[in-house]
């Protein structure tokens, strides 16, 4: 198997996820450290990345955006520093002013910033600010990316 068909992520102290059932992952800004060590102690200054699911169940680990690269999950940005495994993008729509208001007038969401697509993934559907022609040509990129890098 090569690393770019690696359907799973090895973080923390040995626990293994399945690359599809990953909505996004995100780094952890110093403010948002200093959050979790409050909540949970010093052990927790350790983490680097939240990891969200399709459940929107979150996890923690001390794995970097790079430590996930390295293992051969290719990552988009699509936004909002939110990074989605590539194989795991099915389609890419364009998001519109009439998109908005229906999600803001029939179901209450307050947008905080300006979204130009619609992202299907295996794990749901993600909101970004990048067109749908930059996300899969992002895409395209990040697994071309991934299947160049040697296996370790």
């Amino acid at each position: 198997m090569t690393k770019s068909q690696n359907r799973s992520v090895k973080i923390n102290s040995g626990s293994i996820v399945p690359t599809d059932t990953v909505r996004f992952i995100r780094p952890i800004d110093e403010d948002e450290r200093a959050r979790i060590v409050e909540r949970y102690g010093e052990d927790a200054a350790g983490f680097n990345i939240s990891i969200q699911f399709a459940d929107k169940s979150t996890k923690l680990a001390v794995q970097t955006l790079d430590d996930v690269r390295d293992q051969g999950i290719a990552l988009v940005n699509i936004g909002a520093n939110r990074h989605v495994v590539a194989a795991n993008i099915r389609q890419a729509d364009p998001f519109t002013k009439d998109d908005a208001e229906k999600l803001s007038s029939e179901l209450g969401y307050t947008l905080n910033q300006t979204f130009r697509s619609r992202v299907e993934t295996l794990a749901g559907t993600l909101l970004s600010s990048a067109t749908p022609d930059q996300l899969m040509q992002r895409r395209s990129k990040a697994l071309n990316g991934a299947s160049a890098k040697p296996t370790r």
